[in-house]
């Protein structure tokens, strides 16, 4: 099954305020999300929200959610900051 991303207004705004390079390296991250974004390499659910999940990304973090075939990215933020800000 393969699942449509998409960026939150919040998340876009995040990702234009990061680096280019990095803003690059989270994007290509993001592919995996495609084909499972509930299991992989660096996904895990926070236990805050049951439907929340975030990525691990060197010392970025991409918190998102999955609702039926749609991953919605919601907040990209280095590691220091994300949970303060959900």
């Amino acid at each position: 099954m393969s699942y449509q991303v998409e960026l939150d207004i919040r998340a876009q705004k995040d990702l234009k305020g990061l680096d280019p390079q990095i803003a690059l390296r989270i994007v290509e991250r993001c592919s995996i999300l495609y084909q499972n974004p509930i299991q992989g390499p660096n996904i895990s659910r926070l236990k805050l929200r049951p439907n929340l999940y975030r990525l691990r990304i060197g010392n970025y973090r991409i918190a998102y959610i999955v609702e039926s075939n749609r991953v919605i990215i919601k907040h990209i933020s280095h590691r220091k900051d994300i949970y303060r800000s959900l």
